[in-house]
């Protein structure tokens, strides 16, 4: 198959009901353009399209096939550029059609020619493809020397809140350790630090890009095909430069993928690989031994040495997870091939981290023999390390061996085994994160002032979007992080959607249930409640539940709909003392179940207006 794309034989792959849908949709959607190139339709492959997701999104290598033709990442879709020539559109419709032939007379597959090497596929070929496999782990090895620059790390710190990221981290490292098993590893200072920064990186310091929006009409631009980078944008390497126009009053847009981390500090918004590029650096910024990790079926993400796991641990910003290396093989289905990570110190094929069926995922590996792989990495190490003392290189050697070791300690394709592996960070990571019940994290109680009590008024409003309590009534005194101001909580977070510019309150991924309290106390005080005014925005989608609640000693009060509950007269005839505010958030549907009942949502950017409040004014 000499004559065929990697990716067309590929397709090969899937058992016969896929390979035919497959096939036929990508020559369904070759055969719309060329009949109809000026067709805007026919350009655009939505991906939330139920044809594409149960014909292409499944079948190895249909995806690629598109991109083959030209087609580039637009929003929810893939988009073929309007000035495009169509000449990669008819030449991979010509190869679809000969693979189709060749499927149809059910031939059988040749073997390899050489032990290791995958099926359908000739030695010969395999070494026709080397140099430029070469090529891109030596530019993915040197790229990553700019993480180490001295200057460019100082940037990073004066731009991270390191203060208030070890302070959060402290706080929870007690915290986390207490709750753990006898068979858990207990985690370091370090550890909590990375749980925090990908919190912040992810929240509140980048932002994902997938069009910009015109400055006129505030529309969302479409993708209008690559334009030509300028020197500035070279100098940062931006090779790309993407195009974009307002559909409304023609005004044009750009934007340029750096590739460059200091750049990234400033633009502070990618997608995937601007996010792992600038995270890898704050990584190493404050000190942790980090790499930068390439997934070929296009992705990136951030591995970190955690010591006190002594192992490396999968940190994707994007998703903001830690040490969940299964994620992308059984959440997001891919078919993984190669999967390479990069340091100052070595290069090392980090695979078998991310799958349970690694003798799938070799008959996947088309881009070189297994052990010229493994020569040409370990001579790259070589080349790095020659200057290196005796006591680092026998360091990383160590280090790269208990590595390999973990990779190969049990059959992966068993699930309990990879449990195993995972379970003694995974747990602590859950703790660190809120997505298990820790009983002493919180407890914190709104106690009426001094100055409340002259004024004979309590007042405190929270804004989702800038994640703090402003207390009114006490001297616009401000406490930061919804966590800051709960009484109590159980598998609750602050979800931000950097694609929607939304933020609210949600119950964690996986839970049937979130809790969430607050306490105000003005027990001794004497002073006595008049009106009590909450104000509690909620949004529920599908079958989402959200039940709120007042309670004032014994009696209880259940909220609307509408978010607004006021108590006066009768309600508070027995003078009670404290009050407590309390949601449970329950059902939904479907694996986003738990976001279809939410607290508090509201545009990112909205900090000035303030969804949930408590008013209590007194005789």
């Amino acid at each position: 198959m000499e004559d065929l794309s990697s990716c067309i034989v590929s397709l090969l792959e899937n058992r016969d009901e896929l390979f035919e849908g497959a096939v036929e949709t990508l020559l369904k959607i070759a055969d719309n353009i060329l009949q109809e190139p000026s067709n805007e339709k026919f350009r655009n492959v939505k991906l939330n399209n139920k044809i594409i997701e149960n014909k292409l999104i499944p079948a190895v290598g249909a995806l690629e096939v598109l991109f083959l033709m030209g087609f580039e990442e637009g929003d929810d879709k893939l988009v073929l550029p309007p000035e495009d020539t169509l000449d990669k559109v008819r030449m991979y419709r010509q190869q679809l059609i000969l693979i189709k032939q060749k499927r149809m007379k059910a031939s059988p597959k040749p073997k390899s020619t050489t032990r290791g090497n995958v099926q359908g596929v000739s030695e010969a070929e395999l070494m026709v493809k080397e140099p430029n496999f070469r090529s891109i782990l030596v530019r993915d090895f040197e790229r990553v020397l700019v993480y180490e620059s001295p200057a460019i790390q100082e940037k990073a710190r004066q731009i991270i809140p390191v203060h208030q990221l070890h302070e959060n981290a402290r706080k929870k490292l007690g915290i986390i350790n207490d709750g753990l098993k006898q068979t858990d590893k207990p985690m370091d200072f370090q550890d909590c630090v990375l749980i925090e920064l990908l919190e912040w990186f992810k929240n509140s310091f980048f932002k994902w890009f997938d069009a910009p929006t015109c400055h006129q009409c505030s529309k969302k631009m479409k993708a209008s095909g690559s334009i030509s980078p300028t020197q500035d944008d070279l100098a940062w390497g931006a090779q790309r430069v993407e195009g974009y126009i307002c559909d409304l009053c023609g005004t044009n847009g750009r934007f340029a993928r750096y590739n460059h981390p200091a750049k990234l500090l400033e633009t502070r918004e990618g997608r995937c690989g601007e996010w792992a590029n600038c995270f890898t650096l704050l990584c190493r910024s404050l000190g942790m031994d980090a790499r930068y990790v390439h997934d070929h079926t296009d992705h990136v993400w951030t591995e970190v040495f955690s010591q006190s796991q002594n192992r490396w641990l999968h940190a994707d910003p994007c998703e903001n997870k830690l040490d969940s290396p299964m994620t992308y093989e059984k959440g997001w289905g891919k078919k993984l091939t190669y999967i390479i990570a990069f340091s100052k110190d070595e290069v090392v094929d980090v695979t078998w981290r991310y799958t349970a069926f690694p003798k799938e995922v070799l008959k996947r590996r088309r881009e070189c023999r297994e052990a010229w792989l493994v020569s040409a990495i370990m001579e790259l190490n070589k080349q790095r390390q020659v200057s290196f003392p005796e006591a680092k290189r026998q360091f990383l050697e160590c280090r790269l061996v208990c590595e390999i070791a973990e990779f190969f300690q049990a059959p992966r394709a068993v699930k309990e085994s990879e449990t195993e592996g995972r379970s003694s960070g995974s747990l602590a990571w859950r703790l660190a994160r809120g997505e298990t019940k820790v009983d002493n994290n919180s407890s914190f109680v709104f106690k009426v002032t001094p100055e409340e009590q002259s004024r004979k008024e309590f007042l405190i409003k929270f804004s989702c979007a800038g994640n703090e309590y402003i207390r009114v009534s006490s001297s616009d005194e401000t406490r930061k992080g919804w966590e800051s101001g709960i009484h109590s909580a159980k598998n609750v977070f602050r979800k931000q959607e950097t694609d929607w510019n939304m933020v609210y309150l949600a119950r964690t991924e996986g839970s049937a249930t979130g809790e969430v309290k607050w306490l105000i106390d003005w027990t001794d005080t004497g002073l006595k409640p008049k009106s009590i005014l909450a104000v509690f925005q909620h949004a529920t989608y599908e079958d989402g539940v959200v039940v709120w609640q007042l309670c004032t000693g014994n009696k209880c009060f259940t909220g609307n709909k509408f978010g607004v509950l006021e108590l006066s007269g009768d309600s508070l005839s027995d003078n009670p003392t404290k009050l407590e505010v309390s949601a449970s958030l329950e059902k939904g549907r479907g694996e986003v179940a738990w976001q279809h009942a939410q607290l508090f949502r509201q545009n990112d950017s909205a900090t000035d207006q303030f969804p949930f409040m408590i008013h209590i004014k007194y005789e």
